[in-house]
């Protein structure tokens, strides 16, 4: 079996030649909503699991806890790959100006695109670990987990970026409003 983070890195290369053919002004209108999206549904998390505890109780049938993670689980994964297939359907937010040419189009384009991999398929990967990867997905469990996997658990975007820097603020915040800025000033 392929180990966990061989195939989340396959896909995040896949990203990385998306942002290669589409251009680093393209990816960073998708990074700054993909930022959007993360800063919300880190800050949110408590509300949300409350929500489904909630909406759990109250079924008609009774759920244990295990499916109560899955429930969880599919609205946080369903969360990021909404965000991240609308930020890549139809009429995209692109940041303005000229496009790069040459070189500089090729590197900044797989750079942007290595983050955009980086944030969609880091968090799918936080979220499938945080509920004890309840998805069965390609048989992985929290015992399955290689050495280089448990590694790059706390680099992760939630658990990297969402660590509070300044006046208590995670820095998906800060990064937020910097595209942002970046986006309007530009």
């Amino acid at each position: 079996m392929v180990p966990l983070e061989v195939t989340f890195g396959a896909f995040a290369l896949m990203f990385t030649l998306v942002g290669l053919a589409r251009g680093c002004l393209r990816e960073l209108g998708v990074t700054t909503v993909m930022i959007f999206v993360l800063f919300f549904l880190h800050t949110f998390e408590g509300y949300v699991d409350q929500g489904v505890e909630r909406v759990m109780t109250v079924s008609p049938v009774a759920l244990a806890q295990g499916n109560q993670d899955t429930v969880g689980c599919w609205v946080f994964v369903g969360s990021v790959l909404g965000a991240a297939f609308v930020s890549y359907q139809g009429h995209t937010l692109e940041f303005p100006g000229q496009p790069p040419m040459g070189v500089r189009a090729v590197v900044l384009g797989l750079l942007t695109g290595a983050v955009n991999g980086y944030l969609v398929i880091g968090s799918l990967w936080y979220y499938l670990d945080q509920y004890g990867y309840p998805l069965d997905f390609l048989g992985v469990n929290a015992e399955s987990l290689s050495d280089g996997a448990l590694a790059l658990l706390p680099f992760l975007p939630q658990p990297f970026l969402g660590q509070p820097v300044l006046f208590g603020q995670s820095l998906l915040l800060y990064l937020s409003l910097l595209l942002l800025l970046a986006r309007v000033i530009r």
